[in-house]
C-alpha cells in the first residue's frame, strides 16, 4: 500500500541534461529565468538553444562566452537578443551593479526575462527572431505501450472553473475497468491549463457503500471517500510514467474499481476566469507482470529554511532498525527519484549496509524541480532487511525574504526520496520518513526517550488515558479558573516523558496543532500558568517559562 503522503509526491518525469550550474550562478537571477512560452518552467541552460542546457548557444550564450563566462558591465549593457532591453534590464540588474559571489541580491528579482529571447515573445517584431524557441515538452518514451496486449483509457475533469486562490485542491472519482485484474504499466498527462497545474495525484479507491460525487469537488489534501492508496501521478516537467517491465501496479476486480484524480492548482496571482479540464491516459494490460510493485517514501518532514541562505541542508534516515522491522524479505529497486520544490538545489539517496555506503540510489548535485530526473537500474538494486537509506536535500533561499517550511503549496518545500520496488508484499509499510531525528518507521509504533509517541497522542495506554482524562475533567474552559484540581492534573500531565522536551515533545506539539480537539485540550493546559521549572524543565531565566507562554509561542510558530 502506498501512503497518502507518498502519493502526493509520486510524480514522474524523465532524465534530462542540465545546464552548467556554475555558469548560472555567475549571472543575476541566473537560476530563476522563466521560459517564455512554457508556464512554470525555468530556462536552465540560459546560454543554450536547448532550455535544459548543452549543444548550440543562443545569442546571449555567444556573448557570455565572449566575455569569459563572466558578468561584466559590458555584457550587462549589451542587448544580446535585439529587443531594445539590455541584458541587465532583462536579468534584474539594470544598473549593472550585481557582482557574482558577493552574496548580494540583484536590485530586481521579479519580472525577469530571457536575455537571449526577443521580448515581448509573441509580438510581430519578435516572431522571426524567436523561431528557434521550442514550446513543446518532452514526449513519453515507453516501448511497452506498443505491445498488442496493452490497452488504455483516459479520465479527465469536465471544464471546471479555477478559483482565484493561491492554492486549490480539487478531486473527482472515476470508474475504471474492473472485469478482471490488470496491471497499470504507464501513464501520460493531458494538461489543459499549464498556467495553474502543479501536479496530479492518482489514488485507488476501495469499494464503499458511501454515495460518491460524480463531479469535481474541493478535497484538500486527499480525495477521501476510501481513495487512499496511490496509483500514480504527474508533476511539472514530466512526460509521463513508464514502469520497469518486472512489475506493475495492480487494479481491477479484486483491488480497485475506481480511481480518484486529485489536482493541485497553483494560482499565486489569484487570476479570475481560468478553467481547466486536465486528465490522464493510463496504459494497462491483462497480461500480468511477474511482480506487484509499489513505492517507498524516504526523506525529512521537518523543514525550516531561513531566508537569504546560499545553502541549507536537511537529512532523513530510514534506519537499519526500521528496514528490519518493515521488510519481510529483500526488495528490488529499479527506479529512484528526488523530490523538492523550487528552492531545491541538490538531492541524494544513499544505500548503506553495516555502516558502509554501497551506492547512491539518487545522485543529483544539480537538482531542478521542473526537470525531474529518474535514476534507472537495468539490474534492480537489492535492499536487505537491516540496510539503511539516507536522504539528503540541499536548498538555496538567497532570494527569499521569509522563512520557508515543509508544506504542500508550491511556495513551501519538501524533501523526499522515492524508491519504486517489488515485490509489494515484502514491505509492510512504505513510509520511512523522518521528522527531525524521529523516524516514522511505518508509523506503527514510535518510542523515543521513553515516550511512546502514538500511544501518548491517542491515549492508547492506561497512563496516558488517565492523565488526559484528569486534565479534561478537572479543567473547565467555561470557568476560566485554575482550580487546585486542575493545576495538579496539569502538573502530572507535564511530567510524562512525552512532555519533557526534545524531539518527541516537539513532534507531539506539532501534530496536536492540526486537531481542533487537541487545540481545545491545549487551551485547558493554558488555564494554569504553571512554570516549567515546577515540573522539572530546565530554563535559562530565574522565573522560568510558563505553559501559557510556551503554547502561545507554539501557536505563533504554527501560524508563521
Amino acid at each position: 500500500m502506498i501512503g497518502r503522503l507518498t502519493i502526493l509526491l509520486l510524480l514522474l518525469g524523465t532524465c534530462g541534461v542540465s545546464g552548467y550550474g556554475e555558469y548560472r550562478k555567475r549571472l543575476p537571477n541566473g537560476e530563476r529565468v522563466p521560459h517564455p512560452c512554457r508556464a512554470n518552467f525555468y530556462w536552465h541552460g540560459l546560454g543554450h538553444i536547448n532550455a535544459l542546457g548543452g549543444g548550440r548557444r543562443n545569442d546571449f550564450g555567444k556573448d557570455f562566452a565572449a566575455h569569459g563566462h563572466t558578468w561584466t558591465q559590458a555584457l550587462c549593457r549589451l542587448d544580446s537578443d535585439g529587443d531594445g532591453m539590455t541584458n541587465g534590464q532583462e536579468l534584474g540588474d539594470p544598473d549593472c551593479e550585481w557582482i557574482a559571489g558577493s552574496g548580494n541580491v540583484p536590485s530586481r528579482t521579479t519580472q525577469i526575462t530571457h536575455p537571449g529571447v526577443c521580448d515581448p515573445y509573441s509580438s510581430a517584431a519578435c516572431a522571426t527572431k524567436n523561431d528557434w524557441v521550442s514550446c513543446k515538452g518532452a514526449e513519453l518514451e515507453c516501448d511497452a505501450i506498443n505491445s498488442p496486449d496493452v490497452l488504455n483509457f483516459t479520465i479527465r475533469f469536465p471544464e471546471t472553473e479555477v478559483p482565484a486562490e493561491d492554492t486549490t485542491y480539487m478531486c473527482m472519482i472515476f470508474d475504471v475497468p474492473s472485469d478482471r485484474d490488470y496491471h497499470y504499466i504507464a501513464s501520460k498527462p493531458l494538461i489543459d491549463n499549464d498556467n495553474v497545474m502543479h501536479h496530479i495525484v492518482v489514488s485507488g479507491c476501495s469499494d464503499t457503500t458511501e454515495a460518491l460525487p460524480n463531479a469535481p469537488y474541493k478535497c484538500g489534501m486527499g480525495a477521501g471517500r476510501g481513495c487512499t492508496t496511490g496509483i500514480g501521478g504527474w508533476t511539472v516537467g514530466s512526460p509521463g510514467e513508464c514502469l520497469n517491465d518486472k512489475f506493475g501496479l495492480s487494479f481491477g476486480k479484486s483491488k480497485f474499481t475506481r480511481f480518484a484524480l486529485e489536482f493541485h492548482w497553483n494560482n499565486p496571482n489569484e487570476v479570475s476566469g481560468w478553467k481547466d479540464s486536465s486528465g490522464m491516459t493510463f496504459f494497462y494490460t491483462p497480461k500480468l507482470r511477474p511482480n506487484n510493485g509499489s513505492i517507498m517514501s524516504l526523506g525529512q518532514w521537518h523543514l525550516a529554511i531561513p531566508p537569504g541562505r546560499p545553502e541549507v541542508t536537511f537529512r532523513g534516515e530510514c534506519t537499519s532498525d526500521c528496514t528490519q522491522r518493515l521488510m519481510t524479505e529483500p526488495i528490488y529497486v529499479p527506479t529512484a527519484l528526488n523530490h523538492m520544490h523550487y528552492l531545491g538545489r541538490a538531492g541524494f539517496v544513499e544505500h548503506i549496509r553495516n555502516g558502509q555506503r554501497l551506492r547512491y540510489l539518487t545522485n543529483e548535485p544539480e537538482y531542478s524541480y521542473d526537470n525531474p530526473r529518474y535514476f534507472q537500474f537495468d539490474e534492480p538494486v537489492q535492499i536487505l532487511p537491516g540496510d539503511s537509506l539516507v536522504t539528503t536535500c540541499t536548498f538555496q533561499s538567497t532570494y527569499k525574504k521569509k522563512w520557508v517550511f515543509y508544506g504542500d503549496a508550491t511556495s513551501d518545500e519538501m524533501c523526499y526520496g522515492f524508491l519504486w520496488y517489488y515485490p509489494e508484499h515484502a514491505l509492510k509499510n512504505g513510509n520511512c520518513v523522518s521528522w527531525k531525528s524521529i523516524n516514522m518507521c511505518g508509523s506503527e509504533s514510535i518510542t523515543v526517550e521513553n515516550c511512546n509517541i502514538w500511544g501518548f497522542l491517542f491515549q492508547a495506554d492506561a497512563q496516558s488515558k488517565a492523565l488526559y482524562k484528569a486534565v479534561d475533567t478537572n479543567c473547565i474552559l467555561a470557568s476560566n479558573m485554575c482550580t487546585p484540581e486542575c493545576k495538579m492534573a496539569v502538573l502530572d500531565y507535564m511530567q510524562h516523558p512525552c512532555m519533557r522536551g526534545g524531539d518527541a515533545t516537539s513532534f507531539i506539539r506539532h501534530f496536536s496543532l492540526d486537531s481542533v480537539p487537541a487545540l481545545a485540550f491545549l487551551a485547558k493546559l493554558r488555564m494554569c500558568d504553571v512554570k516549567m521549572t515546577d515540573v522539572g524543565f530546565p530554563t535559562s531565566g530565574a522565573t522560568g517559562t510558563s505553559i501559557a507562554s510556551l503554547l502561545l509561542i507554539m501557536l505563533a510558530m504554527r501560524v508563521a
